[in-house]
């Protein structure tokens, strides 16, 4: 059973109260001395008396104020989870398919959590076996793929979507030009107006394409892109990936004219295709051209 606190004594309290007033006053009294005895030198020994007296008093007060805080009872502590095992807590939703325990029921310590039960688990029925035949295991149904699904993305390699972003770039009607970035998978795509008359390092903008599966592109991953922009004084890029981009890399791309192009963005893009380009690239994704 729990101890409680016993109740402040302030009968005691009060003549170390009026101690420490009356060691705020001497110590007041000494310093007026104390300033007063520039003028006048017989008064510097009383004022110091008094200094010292009223330091001792306050301090004496406030030391056995600290001691007495500091050295509490350790009996009359009660530990939080004492209330939980008298029902005094704080109300627990029932677990589901439970009724409500009513108010102020005792609660055990190890019934605080409900862990729920692990299902065990369902195996399929058996086909039936006719003697001296095996049942051959079904095969697997594959279904084709006829339309762009996100789930898609998930089954490209990177050079499979370093392909389809070319594919797709491409069928915008700009010249492009392919810089792979190497067995890790990645390109950048340089795009060149076909009306223009520019050279081959004169292009009107900049395309970086990455896989990057299961991860979300930070400011890191795109900052090189901003360089790229900046050594060719290209005002327009975009960076493609099959993830998804952090909040800070999407506000990093608006304010620098970086088009992120997630695979949402990439599919929302594949949309404004025609139909035969969009069959195009879905062959490009699987593998077949």
């Amino acid at each position: 059973m729990a101890v409680r606190p016993p109740a402040p004594a302030t009968q005691t309290a009060s003549p170390f109260r009026f101690i420490f007033l009356l060691g705020l006053l001497v110590l007041a009294v000494g310093v007026v001395l104390l300033m007063l005895s520039f003028q006048q030198r017989d008064l510097r020994v009383a004022g110091a008396v008094c200094l010292l007296l009223g330091v001792v008093l306050t301090g004496g007060y406030l030391t056995s104020r600290l001691f007495s805080g500091m050295y509490a009872d350790p009996l009359a502590y009660e530990p939080p989870w004492a209330k939980l095992g008298r029902g005094e807590g704080p109300p627990r939703l029932p677990a589901p398919g439970k009724p409500a325990a009513p108010p102020r029921t005792p609660v055990a310590i190890e019934k605080l959590i409900d862990f729920p039960e692990p299902a065990a688990p369902r195996r399929p029925p058996m086909p039936p076996m006719s003697a001296g035949k095996v049942a051959a295991s079904p095969a697997p149904v594959t279904t084709p793929v006829t339309r762009w699904t996100a789930e898609l993305f998930d089954r490209m390699s990177p050079q499979q979507f370093d392909m389809v972003c070319h594919t797709l770039f491409a069928q915008s009607g700009l010249e492009t030009r392919v810089q792979s970035h190497g067995a890790a998978g990645g390109v950048t795509i340089w795009l060149h107006s076909r009306n223009a008359q520019q050279g081959k390092d004169s292009p009107v903008a900049v395309a970086v394409c990455k896989l990057w599966p299961g991860q979300p592109l930070a400011v890191r991953e795109i900052h090189p892109l901003l360089v790229l922009m900046t050594a060719r004084q290209l005002k327009r890029a975009t960076y493609a990936t099959a993830s998804s981009f952090t909040e800070n890399a999407r506000e990093f791309a608006k304010r620098n004219g970086i088009n992120a192009l997630d695979r949402f963005g990439l599919l929302a893009l594949i949309a404004t295709r025609t139909p035969v380009q969009q069959q195009v690239l879905l062959a490009v994704a699987l593998g077949k051209r």
